[in-house]
Protein backbone atom coordinates (compact mmCIF):
# COMPACT_ATOMS: atom_id res chain seq x y z
CA UNK A 1 0.00 0.00 0.00
CA UNK A 2 1.29 3.48 -0.87
CA UNK A 3 1.57 6.00 1.95
CA UNK A 4 -0.67 8.50 0.13
CA UNK A 5 -3.33 5.81 -0.36
CA UNK A 6 -3.24 5.05 3.35
CA UNK A 7 -3.71 8.74 4.22
CA UNK A 8 -6.66 8.95 1.84
CA UNK A 9 -8.20 5.84 3.44
CA UNK A 10 -7.82 7.18 7.00
CA UNK A 11 -9.07 10.67 6.09
CA UNK A 12 -12.31 9.16 4.78
CA UNK A 13 -13.16 8.19 8.39
CA UNK A 14 -10.89 9.98 10.85
CA UNK A 15 -9.11 13.26 11.42
CA UNK A 16 -5.55 13.43 10.05
CA UNK A 17 -3.17 16.34 10.58
CA UNK A 18 0.45 17.41 9.94
CA UNK A 19 0.80 15.32 6.80
CA UNK A 20 4.33 15.10 5.36
CA UNK A 21 5.08 13.00 2.29
CA UNK A 22 8.64 13.25 0.99
CA UNK A 23 8.65 9.98 -0.95
CA UNK A 24 5.37 8.28 -1.77
CA UNK A 25 6.48 4.64 -1.73
CA UNK A 26 4.82 1.41 -0.59
CA UNK A 27 4.82 -0.49 2.69
CA UNK A 28 3.68 -4.06 3.24
CA UNK A 29 3.48 -4.38 7.04
CA UNK A 30 2.48 -2.43 10.17
CA UNK A 31 4.07 -2.41 13.65
CA UNK A 32 3.68 -0.57 16.95
CA UNK A 33 6.27 2.03 17.92
CA UNK A 34 8.71 0.94 20.61
CA UNK A 35 11.60 3.07 21.86
CA UNK A 36 13.73 -0.05 22.26
CA UNK A 37 13.62 -0.94 18.55
CA UNK A 38 17.21 -1.12 17.26
CA UNK A 39 16.36 -0.52 13.57
CA UNK A 40 13.29 0.34 11.53
CA UNK A 41 12.36 -1.82 8.55
CA UNK A 42 11.93 0.17 5.35
CA UNK A 43 8.82 -1.76 4.23
CA UNK A 44 6.88 -1.22 7.47
CA UNK A 45 4.51 1.47 8.73
CA UNK A 46 5.12 2.29 12.41
CA UNK A 47 2.22 3.60 14.49
CA UNK A 48 2.08 4.84 18.10
CA UNK A 49 2.97 7.69 20.44
CA UNK A 50 5.56 10.09 19.02
CA UNK A 51 7.58 9.77 22.22
CA UNK A 52 8.25 6.12 21.36
CA UNK A 53 10.39 7.07 18.34
CA UNK A 54 14.04 6.10 18.93
CA UNK A 55 16.06 9.18 17.98
CA UNK A 56 19.36 7.34 18.29
CA UNK A 57 18.84 5.46 15.02
CA UNK A 58 17.67 6.26 11.49
CA UNK A 59 13.95 7.22 11.73
CA UNK A 60 11.18 5.09 10.23
CA UNK A 61 10.39 5.68 6.57
CA UNK A 62 6.64 5.45 7.30
CA UNK A 63 5.17 6.88 10.50
CA UNK A 64 1.68 7.45 11.89
CA UNK A 65 1.70 9.00 15.34
CA UNK A 66 -0.33 10.68 18.04
CA UNK A 67 0.86 12.94 20.88
CA UNK A 68 2.66 16.27 20.91
CA UNK A 69 5.28 16.63 18.18
CA UNK A 70 8.23 18.80 19.27
CA UNK A 71 10.60 20.64 16.96
CA UNK A 72 13.18 18.00 17.84
CA UNK A 73 10.96 15.25 16.45
CA UNK A 74 9.99 17.08 13.26
CA UNK A 75 13.44 16.97 11.69
CA UNK A 76 13.45 13.19 11.96
CA UNK A 77 10.17 12.63 10.12
CA UNK A 78 10.13 11.48 6.48
CA UNK A 79 6.62 10.25 5.59
CA UNK A 80 4.43 11.05 8.56
CA UNK A 81 0.98 12.14 9.72
CA UNK A 82 -0.73 12.79 13.03
CA UNK A 83 -3.95 11.14 14.24
CA UNK A 84 -5.99 11.54 17.41
CA UNK A 85 -5.05 9.23 20.26
CA UNK A 86 -8.67 8.14 20.65
CA UNK A 87 -8.67 6.96 17.02
CA UNK A 88 -5.45 4.98 17.36
CA UNK A 89 -6.95 1.45 17.86
CA UNK A 90 -9.50 1.90 15.06
CA UNK A 91 -6.91 3.32 12.62
CA UNK A 92 -4.51 0.48 13.42
CA UNK A 93 -7.20 -2.12 12.68
CA UNK A 94 -8.28 -0.32 9.49
CA UNK A 95 -4.75 -0.36 8.06
CA UNK A 96 -4.17 -3.94 9.21
CA UNK A 97 -7.32 -5.13 7.44
CA UNK A 98 -6.30 -3.30 4.27
CA UNK A 99 -2.87 -4.96 4.31
CA UNK A 100 -4.45 -8.36 4.93
CA UNK A 101 -6.74 -7.77 1.97
CA UNK A 102 -3.73 -6.93 -0.22
CA UNK A 103 -2.02 -10.12 0.89
CA UNK A 104 -5.17 -12.09 0.07
CA UNK A 105 -5.22 -10.53 -3.40
CA UNK A 106 -1.56 -11.42 -3.95
CA UNK A 107 -2.22 -14.95 -2.75
CA UNK A 108 -5.21 -15.23 -5.09
CA UNK A 109 -3.10 -14.06 -8.04
CA UNK A 110 -0.41 -16.60 -7.14
CA UNK A 111 -3.08 -19.30 -7.31
CA UNK A 112 -4.16 -17.99 -10.72
CA UNK A 113 -0.60 -18.16 -12.04
CA UNK A 114 -0.26 -21.71 -10.75
CA UNK A 115 -3.51 -22.64 -12.52
CA UNK A 116 -2.12 -21.19 -15.76
CA UNK A 117 1.11 -23.16 -15.36
CA UNK A 118 -0.90 -26.31 -14.60
CA UNK A 119 -2.89 -25.76 -17.80
CA UNK A 120 -6.25 -25.52 -16.05
CA UNK A 121 -7.51 -22.62 -18.17
CA UNK A 122 -9.81 -19.66 -17.67
CA UNK A 123 -12.81 -21.59 -16.38
CA UNK A 124 -10.91 -22.81 -13.32
CA UNK A 125 -9.73 -19.27 -12.54
CA UNK A 126 -13.26 -17.89 -12.85
CA UNK A 127 -14.69 -20.65 -10.66
CA UNK A 128 -12.09 -19.95 -7.97
CA UNK A 129 -12.74 -16.19 -8.12
CA UNK A 130 -16.50 -16.73 -7.99
CA UNK A 131 -16.07 -18.93 -4.92
CA UNK A 132 -14.07 -16.20 -3.17
CA UNK A 133 -16.25 -13.23 -4.17
CA UNK A 134 -19.64 -14.93 -4.19
CA UNK A 135 -20.77 -13.73 -7.63
CA UNK A 136 -20.72 -15.26 -11.14
CA UNK A 137 -18.09 -14.23 -13.70
CA UNK A 138 -17.78 -14.43 -17.47
CA UNK A 139 -15.00 -13.61 -19.95
CA UNK A 140 -15.82 -12.49 -23.52
CA UNK A 141 -13.64 -11.42 -26.43
CA UNK A 142 -14.35 -8.12 -28.18
CA UNK A 143 -16.63 -9.85 -30.68
CA UNK A 144 -18.92 -11.07 -27.89
CA UNK A 145 -17.87 -14.72 -27.89
CA UNK A 146 -17.95 -16.20 -24.38
CA UNK A 147 -14.49 -17.63 -23.74
CA UNK A 148 -15.17 -18.92 -20.21
CA UNK A 149 -17.56 -18.58 -17.28
CA UNK A 150 -17.78 -19.63 -13.65
CA UNK A 151 -19.85 -22.65 -12.68
CA UNK A 152 -22.50 -22.75 -11.47
CA UNK A 153 -23.43 -19.63 -13.45
CA UNK A 154 -25.86 -18.39 -10.85
CA UNK A 155 -27.62 -15.40 -12.39
CA UNK A 156 -31.26 -14.35 -12.43
CA UNK A 157 -31.40 -13.17 -16.06
CA UNK A 158 -32.68 -16.04 -18.28
CA UNK A 159 -31.26 -14.36 -21.39
CA UNK A 160 -27.74 -14.66 -19.97
CA UNK A 161 -28.35 -18.30 -19.04
CA UNK A 162 -29.30 -19.06 -22.67
CA UNK A 163 -26.36 -17.05 -23.98
CA UNK A 164 -23.86 -18.98 -21.86
CA UNK A 165 -25.28 -22.22 -23.24
CA UNK A 166 -24.91 -20.92 -26.82
CA UNK A 167 -21.50 -19.42 -26.17
CA UNK A 168 -22.30 -15.87 -27.26
CA UNK A 169 -23.00 -12.66 -25.37
CA UNK A 170 -26.63 -11.39 -25.52
CA UNK A 171 -27.17 -8.98 -28.40
CA UNK A 172 -28.60 -6.28 -26.12
CA UNK A 173 -25.61 -6.46 -23.81
CA UNK A 174 -23.14 -6.21 -26.71
CA UNK A 175 -24.96 -3.13 -28.00
CA UNK A 176 -24.69 -1.59 -24.54
CA UNK A 177 -20.95 -2.37 -24.32
CA UNK A 178 -20.51 -0.85 -27.78
CA UNK A 179 -22.15 2.37 -26.58
CA UNK A 180 -19.88 2.44 -23.53
CA UNK A 181 -16.84 2.01 -25.78
CA UNK A 182 -17.93 4.69 -28.25
CA UNK A 183 -18.55 7.25 -25.49
CA UNK A 184 -15.14 6.47 -23.94
CA UNK A 185 -16.56 6.63 -20.43
CA UNK A 186 -14.72 3.56 -19.17
CA UNK A 187 -11.11 3.62 -17.88
CA UNK A 188 -8.40 3.23 -20.57
CA UNK A 189 -6.69 0.49 -18.54
CA UNK A 190 -7.84 -2.61 -16.63
CA UNK A 191 -9.11 -0.58 -13.69
CA UNK A 192 -12.52 -2.05 -12.80
CA UNK A 193 -15.69 -0.01 -13.07
CA UNK A 194 -19.26 -0.66 -11.95
CA UNK A 195 -22.12 -0.10 -14.35
CA UNK A 196 -25.76 -1.03 -14.88
CA UNK A 197 -27.04 -2.38 -18.18
CA UNK A 198 -30.37 -0.55 -18.73
CA UNK A 199 -31.81 -3.33 -20.90
CA UNK A 200 -31.92 -5.84 -18.03
CA UNK A 201 -30.89 -3.76 -14.97
CA UNK A 202 -27.93 -6.05 -14.30
CA UNK A 203 -25.29 -4.51 -12.03
CA UNK A 204 -21.83 -5.64 -13.05
CA UNK A 205 -18.17 -4.99 -12.38
CA UNK A 206 -16.05 -4.89 -15.53
CA UNK A 207 -12.32 -5.01 -16.20
CA UNK A 208 -10.82 -4.75 -19.68
CA UNK A 209 -8.49 -7.49 -20.90
CA UNK A 210 -5.53 -5.73 -22.50
CA UNK A 211 -2.28 -6.78 -24.15
CA UNK A 212 0.18 -4.03 -25.12
CA UNK A 213 -2.68 -1.50 -25.06
CA UNK A 214 -4.80 -3.66 -27.39
CA UNK A 215 -8.26 -4.56 -26.18
CA UNK A 216 -8.74 -8.35 -26.23
CA UNK A 217 -12.00 -8.61 -24.31
CA UNK A 218 -13.67 -8.12 -20.94
CA UNK A 219 -14.09 -9.81 -17.56
CA UNK A 220 -17.53 -9.28 -16.02
CA UNK A 221 -18.60 -10.00 -12.45
CA UNK A 222 -22.37 -9.79 -12.03
CA UNK A 223 -23.83 -8.62 -8.74
CA UNK A 224 -26.25 -11.43 -8.02
CA UNK A 225 -25.64 -13.15 -4.69
CA UNK A 226 -23.57 -10.56 -2.78
CA UNK A 227 -22.83 -6.83 -3.15
CA UNK A 228 -19.68 -6.07 -5.14
CA UNK A 229 -17.07 -5.11 -2.53
CA UNK A 230 -13.61 -3.55 -2.58
CA UNK A 231 -11.97 -7.00 -2.55
CA UNK A 232 -13.76 -7.90 -5.78
CA UNK A 233 -12.56 -4.63 -7.30
CA UNK A 234 -8.96 -5.47 -6.45
CA UNK A 235 -9.24 -9.05 -7.64
CA UNK A 236 -10.91 -8.45 -11.02
CA UNK A 237 -7.92 -6.71 -12.72
CA UNK A 238 -5.81 -9.72 -11.72
CA UNK A 239 -8.36 -12.04 -13.36
CA UNK A 240 -8.12 -9.78 -16.41
CA UNK A 241 -4.33 -10.08 -16.42
CA UNK A 242 -4.52 -13.87 -16.13
CA UNK A 243 -7.11 -13.96 -18.94
CA UNK A 244 -4.78 -11.92 -21.14
CA UNK A 245 -1.97 -14.43 -20.59
CA UNK A 246 -4.20 -17.37 -21.49
CA UNK A 247 -5.79 -15.70 -24.53
CA UNK A 248 -2.41 -14.73 -25.98
CA UNK A 249 -1.07 -18.21 -25.32
CA UNK A 250 -4.01 -19.71 -27.22
CA UNK A 251 -3.54 -17.33 -30.17
CA UNK A 252 -0.46 -19.21 -31.39
CA UNK A 253 1.25 -15.83 -31.84
CA UNK A 254 -1.24 -14.64 -34.48
CA UNK A 255 -2.45 -11.06 -34.40
CA UNK A 256 -5.65 -9.95 -32.70
CA UNK A 257 -7.53 -9.29 -35.96
CA UNK A 258 -6.46 -12.68 -37.34
CA UNK A 259 -7.68 -14.28 -34.13
CA UNK A 260 -11.07 -12.57 -34.46
CA UNK A 261 -11.45 -13.60 -38.11
CA UNK A 262 -10.53 -17.16 -37.17
CA UNK A 263 -12.80 -17.24 -34.13
CA UNK A 264 -15.92 -15.92 -35.87
CA UNK A 265 -15.53 -17.72 -39.22
CA UNK A 266 -14.64 -21.01 -37.51
CA UNK A 267 -17.74 -20.71 -35.35
CA UNK A 268 -19.79 -20.16 -38.52
CA UNK A 269 -18.38 -23.39 -39.94
CA UNK A 270 -19.38 -25.11 -36.70
CA UNK A 271 -22.98 -23.98 -37.15
CA UNK A 272 -23.41 -20.71 -35.28
CA UNK A 273 -26.36 -18.56 -36.35
CA UNK A 274 -25.19 -16.23 -39.20
CA UNK A 275 -27.08 -13.33 -37.62
CA UNK A 276 -25.16 -13.83 -34.36
CA UNK A 277 -21.94 -13.94 -36.37
CA UNK A 278 -22.89 -10.65 -38.06
CA UNK A 279 -23.34 -9.01 -34.66
CA UNK A 280 -19.90 -10.22 -33.56
CA UNK A 281 -18.31 -9.03 -36.82
CA UNK A 282 -19.83 -5.59 -36.34
CA UNK A 283 -18.76 -5.44 -32.69
CA UNK A 284 -15.20 -6.41 -33.68
CA UNK A 285 -15.13 -3.83 -36.49
CA UNK A 286 -13.93 -6.48 -38.95
CA UNK A 287 -14.17 -5.75 -42.67
CA UNK A 288 -14.60 -8.04 -45.67
CA UNK A 289 -14.09 -7.44 -49.41
CA UNK A 290 -16.98 -6.07 -51.47
CA UNK A 291 -16.64 -9.09 -53.78
CA UNK A 292 -14.90 -12.25 -52.59
CA UNK A 293 -14.23 -15.95 -53.05
CA UNK A 294 -13.36 -18.62 -50.51
CA UNK A 295 -10.08 -20.43 -51.07
CA UNK A 296 -9.18 -23.64 -49.25
CA UNK A 297 -5.49 -24.53 -49.31
CA UNK A 298 -4.95 -28.13 -48.26
CA UNK A 299 -1.67 -30.13 -48.29
CA UNK A 300 -1.86 -33.05 -50.69
CA UNK A 301 0.26 -35.18 -48.35
CA UNK A 302 0.52 -35.24 -44.56
CA UNK A 303 1.90 -32.08 -42.98
CA UNK A 304 1.92 -31.42 -39.25
CA UNK A 305 -0.07 -28.60 -37.69
CA UNK A 306 3.03 -26.52 -36.91
CA UNK A 307 4.01 -26.39 -40.58
CA UNK A 308 0.51 -25.40 -41.73
CA UNK A 309 0.06 -22.75 -39.03
CA UNK A 310 3.62 -21.50 -39.41
CA UNK A 311 5.53 -21.63 -42.68
CA UNK A 312 2.57 -22.29 -44.99
CA UNK A 313 0.39 -19.58 -43.46
CA UNK A 314 3.28 -17.09 -43.68
CA UNK A 315 3.83 -17.83 -47.37
CA UNK A 316 0.12 -17.52 -48.14
CA UNK A 317 -0.03 -14.27 -46.16
CA UNK A 318 2.69 -12.88 -48.43
CA UNK A 319 0.60 -13.74 -51.50
CA UNK A 320 -2.73 -12.53 -50.08
CA UNK A 321 -1.40 -9.82 -47.76
CA UNK A 322 -4.73 -8.00 -47.35
CA UNK A 323 -7.03 -11.01 -47.20
CA UNK A 324 -8.48 -12.58 -44.04
CA UNK A 325 -7.03 -16.08 -43.68
CA UNK A 326 -7.01 -18.60 -40.87
CA UNK A 327 -6.18 -22.18 -39.92
CA UNK A 328 -9.02 -24.70 -39.81
CA UNK A 329 -8.85 -28.50 -39.63
CA UNK A 330 -5.37 -28.96 -41.15
CA UNK A 331 -5.96 -26.42 -43.93
CA UNK A 332 -5.78 -22.67 -44.53
CA UNK A 333 -8.97 -20.80 -45.43
CA UNK A 334 -8.65 -17.50 -47.32
CA UNK A 335 -11.29 -14.86 -48.10
CA UNK A 336 -9.80 -13.47 -51.32
CA UNK A 337 -10.89 -10.08 -52.70
CA UNK A 338 -11.96 -9.84 -56.35
CA UNK A 339 -11.49 -7.13 -58.96
CA UNK A 340 -14.38 -5.47 -60.79
CA UNK A 341 -14.45 -8.42 -63.21
CA UNK A 342 -14.92 -10.83 -60.28
CA UNK A 343 -11.45 -12.33 -60.65
CA UNK A 344 -8.67 -12.89 -58.14
CA UNK A 345 -5.56 -10.88 -58.95
CA UNK A 346 -3.66 -12.73 -61.72
CA UNK A 347 -0.31 -12.31 -60.00
CA UNK A 348 -1.69 -13.86 -56.80
CA UNK A 349 -3.07 -16.86 -58.69
CA UNK A 350 0.26 -17.39 -60.47
CA UNK A 351 2.17 -17.24 -57.19
CA UNK A 352 -0.35 -19.57 -55.55
CA UNK A 353 -0.08 -22.07 -58.40
CA UNK A 354 3.72 -21.98 -58.16
CA UNK A 355 3.57 -22.53 -54.40
CA UNK A 356 1.07 -25.38 -54.83
CA UNK A 357 3.40 -27.14 -57.28
CA UNK A 358 6.41 -26.51 -55.07
CA UNK A 359 5.01 -27.90 -51.80
CA UNK A 360 2.21 -30.13 -53.18
CA UNK A 361 -1.00 -28.31 -52.29
CA UNK A 362 -4.59 -28.70 -53.43
CA UNK A 363 -6.52 -25.42 -53.76
CA UNK A 364 -10.29 -25.16 -54.03
CA UNK A 365 -11.90 -21.88 -55.12
CA UNK A 366 -15.58 -21.02 -54.69
CA UNK A 367 -17.83 -18.92 -56.89
CA UNK A 368 -18.00 -15.18 -56.08
CA UNK A 369 -20.20 -13.96 -53.22
CA UNK A 370 -20.97 -10.65 -51.54
CA UNK A 371 -22.35 -11.21 -48.02
CA UNK A 372 -20.22 -12.75 -45.28
CA UNK A 373 -23.39 -14.43 -43.97
CA UNK A 374 -23.08 -16.75 -47.00
CA UNK A 375 -19.51 -17.74 -46.11
CA UNK A 376 -20.33 -21.32 -45.09
CA UNK A 377 -22.09 -22.14 -48.39
CA UNK A 378 -19.11 -20.92 -50.39
CA UNK A 379 -16.65 -22.69 -48.13
CA UNK A 380 -18.50 -25.89 -49.05
CA UNK A 381 -18.08 -25.02 -52.74
CA UNK A 382 -14.30 -24.67 -52.34
CA UNK A 383 -14.21 -27.97 -50.44
CA UNK A 384 -16.26 -29.72 -53.14
CA UNK A 385 -13.95 -28.36 -55.84
CA UNK A 386 -11.02 -30.19 -54.21
CA UNK A 387 -13.01 -33.36 -53.56
CA UNK A 388 -14.40 -33.65 -57.10
CA UNK A 389 -11.02 -32.80 -58.63
CA UNK A 390 -9.50 -35.72 -56.72
CA UNK A 391 -12.50 -37.92 -57.48
CA UNK A 392 -12.18 -37.27 -61.22
CA UNK A 393 -8.40 -37.62 -61.24
CA UNK A 394 -7.42 -34.04 -62.07
CA UNK A 395 -3.69 -33.35 -62.40
CA UNK A 396 -4.09 -29.64 -61.67
CA UNK A 397 -3.32 -27.93 -58.36
CA UNK A 398 -5.98 -25.21 -58.42
CA UNK A 399 -9.62 -26.19 -58.84
CA UNK A 400 -12.51 -23.78 -59.41
CA UNK A 401 -15.93 -24.85 -58.22
CA UNK A 402 -17.46 -23.64 -61.49
CA UNK A 403 -15.62 -26.46 -63.29
CA UNK A 404 -17.15 -29.05 -60.96
CA UNK A 405 -20.57 -27.59 -60.17
CA UNK A 406 -22.27 -30.03 -62.54
CA UNK A 407 -20.75 -32.97 -60.67
CA UNK A 408 -21.81 -31.37 -57.41
CA UNK A 409 -25.37 -31.32 -58.70
CA UNK A 410 -25.14 -34.95 -59.79
CA UNK A 411 -23.95 -36.00 -56.34
CA UNK A 412 -27.20 -34.72 -54.81
CA UNK A 413 -29.36 -37.03 -56.95
CA UNK A 414 -30.54 -40.14 -55.04
CA UNK A 415 -28.76 -43.40 -55.88
CA UNK A 416 -31.97 -45.06 -57.01
CA UNK A 417 -32.20 -42.61 -59.93
CA UNK A 418 -30.47 -44.08 -63.02
CA UNK A 419 -28.44 -41.16 -64.32
CA UNK A 420 -27.41 -43.06 -67.45
CA UNK A 421 -30.92 -42.73 -68.86
CA UNK A 422 -30.36 -38.94 -69.11
CA UNK A 423 -27.39 -39.40 -71.46
CA UNK A 424 -27.68 -38.76 -75.20
CA UNK A 425 -28.21 -42.11 -77.03
CA UNK A 426 -25.31 -41.34 -79.40
CA UNK A 427 -22.81 -42.21 -76.67
CA UNK A 428 -24.15 -45.74 -76.23
CA UNK A 429 -24.35 -46.32 -79.99
CA UNK A 430 -20.75 -45.22 -80.59
CA UNK A 431 -19.45 -47.27 -77.67
CA UNK A 432 -21.08 -50.41 -79.15
CA UNK A 433 -19.92 -49.56 -82.68
CA UNK A 434 -16.31 -49.07 -81.54
CA UNK A 435 -16.41 -52.39 -79.68
CA UNK A 436 -17.66 -54.26 -82.75
CA UNK A 437 -15.51 -52.51 -85.39
CA UNK A 438 -12.35 -51.45 -83.58
CA UNK A 439 -12.94 -47.75 -84.31
CA UNK A 440 -12.46 -44.72 -82.04
CA UNK A 441 -15.61 -42.73 -82.76
CA UNK A 442 -16.70 -42.36 -79.10
CA UNK A 443 -13.48 -40.54 -78.15
CA UNK A 444 -13.63 -38.49 -81.37
CA UNK A 445 -17.09 -37.21 -80.47
CA UNK A 446 -15.93 -36.47 -76.92
CA UNK A 447 -13.04 -34.31 -78.17
CA UNK A 448 -15.30 -32.58 -80.72
CA UNK A 449 -17.67 -31.74 -77.86
CA UNK A 450 -14.85 -30.44 -75.65
CA UNK A 451 -13.72 -28.13 -78.49
CA UNK A 452 -17.28 -26.92 -79.22
CA UNK A 453 -17.29 -28.83 -82.56
CA UNK A 454 -14.17 -27.03 -83.83
CA UNK A 455 -12.66 -29.31 -86.49
CA UNK A 456 -9.27 -27.61 -86.35
CA UNK A 457 -8.93 -27.75 -82.54
CA UNK A 458 -10.20 -31.32 -82.37
CA UNK A 459 -7.79 -32.46 -85.12
CA UNK A 460 -4.86 -30.87 -83.29
CA UNK A 461 -5.89 -32.46 -80.00
CA UNK A 462 -6.32 -35.93 -81.58
CA UNK A 463 -3.18 -35.54 -83.75
CA UNK A 464 -5.21 -36.24 -86.90
CA UNK A 465 -5.23 -34.74 -90.37
CA UNK A 466 -8.26 -32.50 -90.82
CA UNK A 467 -9.58 -34.68 -93.66
CA UNK A 468 -9.41 -37.74 -91.41
CA UNK A 469 -11.35 -35.90 -88.73
CA UNK A 470 -13.95 -34.73 -91.26
CA UNK A 471 -14.40 -38.35 -92.35
CA UNK A 472 -14.93 -39.49 -88.76
CA UNK A 473 -17.34 -36.63 -88.11
CA UNK A 474 -19.41 -37.66 -91.17
CA UNK A 475 -19.44 -41.31 -90.05
CA UNK A 476 -20.60 -40.27 -86.56
CA UNK A 477 -23.46 -38.27 -88.12
CA UNK A 478 -24.50 -41.30 -90.18
CA UNK A 479 -24.26 -43.84 -87.32
CA UNK A 480 -26.08 -41.72 -84.74
CA UNK A 481 -28.26 -39.51 -86.89
CA UNK A 482 -26.68 -36.35 -85.44
CA UNK A 483 -26.89 -32.85 -86.86
CA UNK A 484 -23.85 -30.84 -85.74
CA UNK A 485 -25.62 -27.65 -86.78
CA UNK A 486 -28.31 -28.22 -84.14
CA UNK A 487 -27.78 -25.52 -81.46
CA UNK A 488 -29.00 -27.83 -78.65
CA UNK A 489 -26.68 -30.71 -79.50
CA UNK A 490 -23.51 -29.30 -77.94
CA UNK A 491 -25.19 -28.82 -74.55
CA UNK A 492 -26.79 -32.29 -74.64
CA UNK A 493 -23.49 -33.98 -75.44
CA UNK A 494 -21.53 -31.95 -72.87
CA UNK A 495 -23.71 -32.96 -69.94
CA UNK A 496 -23.93 -36.54 -71.24
CA UNK A 497 -20.16 -37.01 -71.27
CA UNK A 498 -19.95 -35.47 -67.77
CA UNK A 499 -22.60 -37.89 -66.47
CA UNK A 500 -20.73 -40.86 -67.94
CA UNK A 501 -17.44 -39.64 -66.45
CA UNK A 502 -19.13 -39.27 -63.05
CA UNK A 503 -20.69 -42.75 -63.23
CA UNK A 504 -17.42 -44.33 -64.38
CA UNK A 505 -15.63 -42.97 -61.29
CA UNK A 506 -18.38 -44.25 -59.00
CA UNK A 507 -17.91 -47.84 -60.11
Amino acid sequence: MKYSEMIKLIKSKYLVDSITINQDSEFVDIALLNSEISSYREDTLYIGHIAQVNHQIKPPLFLLYFGYNTQKNVKYLFNSAQIREDDFPAVFNLIKQELIKSLKVEKAYSRMLKMILDGKGLSSILCETSRICGNPLVVIDISGKILAYSEPFDISDPMWIRSVERGYCPYEFMKYIERVRSKKISPPNSEPFISVCPENQLVYLCSKILAQDRLLGYVFMFQNNLPINSYSKELLPLVSKAASEIILRNHDNIGLRSYLYQSILTDMLKGVDPNQASIRIKASKLTFPKRMKVLIVRPLYYRDQNYIKGELMDRLQMIFNKAPLFYYKKEIVIIAPLDKNYNIDTSSIEKLNSLAKDVHLQVGISNPFYQVNDFVDYYKQADEAIRFAQFLGSNEYIHNYMEYSFYSMLSTIPLEVQLSKFCHPALGKLRDYDYENGTDFYNTLKVLTETSFSTKEAADKLHLHRNTLNYRRKRIEDICGLDFDDSKLLFELMYSFKIEQFLKKQV
